[in-house]
């Protein structure tokens, strides 16, 4: 089956192709975010109208719609994901009425990726050949594809760091852990709002494996707590 041009994708084009899943019970996929970790589960379509869509969703998925107001569908039939609006949840079935389907003109990077902040506060020491070094506080950290690790963090004002500039942080995520190194390249320096002594330094890097491994393990550490708080948060709205 070939697949409609993007542009061509309007709402009706949409629940078309929502519709053949349906007829075929393939499921689809939903994505959300809770807390900055995606939130992925399948789900099903359980009838197609002229202007909704009833979706039967993970439990969980229910919370993260609510917050977010929307949620992104991947089906094989679409060549892009598809944002849609909830119209009603129903937080007993798992059942949620969508309508405003869209092909989205962009997507949230941390849509597929884990981005947590440390729980306590981690401070980095950061090191450049041309900069004097400077202490950093990490705000969040995630692990990309291919093993690239990308470190939020606020440095001083006077830190004159620019794109492209080859850096290595040091620090530990939790008080007592392993000492991390990771080298890389600074993607952008920018004023924090609200705060003209700071700027936030957004950089990618390398870790050897050993600090993949720690960094791998402390970010298992945070998503597990962070879904037992979307466990509760469900509980709580069922309850409700």
């Amino acid at each position: 089956m070939n697949k409609q041009p993007i542009h061509q994708l309007d709402s009706d084009a949409i629940l078309t192709y929502l519709r053949k899943n349906l007829n075929e019970q393939r499921p689809i996929t939903l994505y959300n975010i809770y807390h900055d970790i995606p939130i992925t589960y399948e789900a099903d379509v359980a009838m197609v109208h002229p202007d909704y869509v009833g979706i039967v969703v993970h439990p969980y998925q229910t919370v993260c719609i609510r917050e977010d107001r929307c949620t992104y569908i991947e089906s094989k039939f679409i060549p892009e994901l598809v944002c849609a609006c909830p119209v009603s949840i129903d937080y007993t079935n798992h059942v949620v009425l969508f309508n405003q389907l869209r092909v989205p003109e962009d997507i949230p990077q941390n849509l597929f990726h884990s981005w947590v902040i440390p729980d306590e506060p981690a401070r980095a020491d950061i090191g450049s050949d041309h900069t004097d070094d400077f202490i950093a506080k990490i705000e969040k950290i995630a692990m990309l594809n291919d093993n690239r690790v990308r470190i939020v963090a606020e440095v001083p004002v006077q830190a004159s760091y620019v794109p492209q500039e080859v850096i290595e942080l040091t620090f530990r995520l939790e008080k007592g852990g392993d000492l991390i190194q990771v080298q890389g390249v600074v993607c952008s320096a920018m004023a924090v709002k609200g705060l003209e002594d700071r700027q936030r330094l957004d950089v990618e890097g390398r870790a050897t494996m050993g600090d993949e491994i720690s960094i791998l393990a402390y970010i298992a550490k945070r998503e597990d707590e962070i879904m037992g708080k979307l466990d509760k948060a469900y509980r709580t709205l069922r309850k409700g």
